[in-house]
């Protein structure tokens, strides 16, 4: 019969008439995993973010240690996997890392032990949901102290009517110093202070006092009622503008005719002397005009409806000084040069334009060097993929291939771009293209370079 192993530790079980002769190797190894398992103390060095802690059948292994002493640079919370995941675990466990050590064995809950805490786990070792938890977490820390001596020779009963730690005294409703007992006396909803209160902040039922005490000073000797303060709520005004009113004597009806005055005290003197009537005055309501423009006016002796000849003009100065020197009717003399029918019989040339023919039968053509003849105007190039006419002018180009292969060339124009294959089967030969491109207009070949000649068409 072979041998079997415990499911917690991995010890081996040898089976009946097995190991004749080496029972006692594999005794001796058992009885250093039942060493490891009771009392052993392991380091585990820990890097990246997973571990395996690992119990191996009949062989000491890491998973074994009873005390773990958590080492190494892991690069984040590291997971240890507690394997296999049916074997019953108790582990004491000091994380003397700088990350978070979480132990899991299976769906069930993890433990997690914060950098350089320490906690007392177990595994459950149900399998697949196994869950690890914290024992360290269930100790209570709030027991109660009743029974337990405290500074006396009998057990206290967890209530005290006076109390001493230091120099703060405890009696009964007072809380105070050994030099001052009953500083402080506390009752139902009421805290009252014997002495001077020092604080570095004030909350009032929920709401912080943030002035200062040289501040709140300033109210000392105060008594206006809180109404007369209000009257400064919302004032911006400045002492010395304050103390503009001081010698007033005018009432408020008075003073409420400044309401809504916007107007400089330089400005407000120019009514100094004015003799005009309100209804003199108000013909200015609503008047935009600038001192310039009201001075246009200065000499003006058309009258209302002389003026109002000028409503709906759209015209400019510069159109309307196009009748400048007009002496007659524009629209008669308009239709006396355009009545009828006639014949052209001449024809001014300027360049390009040329005129020949007779009086009776003229003609204009355009002048044979209607185009600039200048070396300027041409560009070429050896090898090019792409070719943009950006010269300002119409522009005539012609390209040949460098290679026997491509011809199939892409030509942009008005931002829509137009496939051209001048391809001729002939592998042997290069390919060519010939056509006049606009300003702003442009060629590329889909493969290859291409050498080109272009002359852009300038006029004469």
């Amino acid at each position: 019969m072979p041998s079997t192993f415990t499911d917690n530790g991995g010890i081996e079980k040898i089976g009946l008439g097995e190991q004749a002769g080496t029972w006692g190797t594999t005794t001796n190894t058992n009885l250093d995993i039942i060493d490891r398992l009771i009392n052993g103390v392991g380091t585990i060095t820990l890097s990246g973010t997973t571990h395996t802690l690992t119990t191996s059948d009949g062989s000491l292994s890491d998973g074994m240690f009873k005390v773990l002493v958590l080492a190494g640079s892991p690069s984040g919370t590291n997971t240890i996997t507690i394997s296999p995941n049916n074997a019953d675990k108790l582990y004491f466990v000091k994380n003397g890392t700088s990350q978070t050590a979480t132990f899991t064995q299976g769906s069930g809950g993890n433990v997690s032990i914060a950098a350089g805490k320490g906690a007392i786990i177990f595994a459950d070792g149900a399998g697949s949901t196994a869950a690890v938890t914290d024992l360290t977490a269930l100790f209570s820390t709030s027991q109660a102290v009743d029974g337990i001596n405290i500074g006396a020779n009998t057990p206290g009963t967890g209530a005290f009517t006076a109390l001493t730690v230091d120099n703060v005294v405890v009696n009964g409703a007072n809380i105070g110093h050994t030099d001052d007992t009953d500083l402080i006396t506390v009752a139902n909803g009421v805290v009252t202070v014997a002495g001077e209160l020092s604080a570095t902040t004030l909350d009032i039922n929920g709401t912080n006092i943030t002035s200062t005490a040289a501040e709140l000073n300033i109210l000392d000797g105060v008594t206006a009622t809180a109404s007369e303060l209000n009257i400064m709520d919302g004032v911006t005004a400045t002492t010395a503008e304050l103390n503009i009113l001081d010698g007033v004597t005018a009432t408020a009806s008075e003073l409420n005719i400044l309401d809504g005055v916007t107007a400089t005290a330089s400005e407000i003197n120019k009514l100094d002397g004015l003799t005009a009537s309100t209804s003199e005055l108000n013909k200015m309501d609503g008047v935009t005009a600038s001192t310039s423009e009201l001075n246009i006016m200065d000499g003006v002796t058309a009258s209302t409806a002389e003026l109002n000849k000028m409503d709906g003009v759209t015209a400019t100065t510069a159109e309307l000084n196009h009748c400048d020197g007009v002496t007659s009717n524009i629209q008669t003399q308009l239709d006396s040069k355009g009545s009828g029918t006639g014949t052209v019989t001449s024809v001014s040339g300027t360049d390009p334009i040329v005129s020949s023919g007779s009086s009776t039968t003229p003609a204009i053509s355009l002048k044979n060097d209607f185009l600039q003849n200048t070396s300027s105007a041409v560009s070429t190039s050896s090898s090019a993929s792409s070719f943009t006419n950006s010269s300002g002018y119409p522009t005539m180009f012609h390209a040949t291939t460098n290679s026997t292969s491509g011809g199939v060339w892409t030509i942009t124009i008005g931002g829509s771009g137009h496939s051209y294959n001048t391809q001729d089967g002939n592998s042997s030969t290069s390919d060519t293209v010939a056509v006049f491109l606009p300003n702003g207009a442009s060629i590329s070949i889909s493969s290859g370079t291409f050498k080109y000649f272009a002359v852009q068409m300038r006029p004469g």
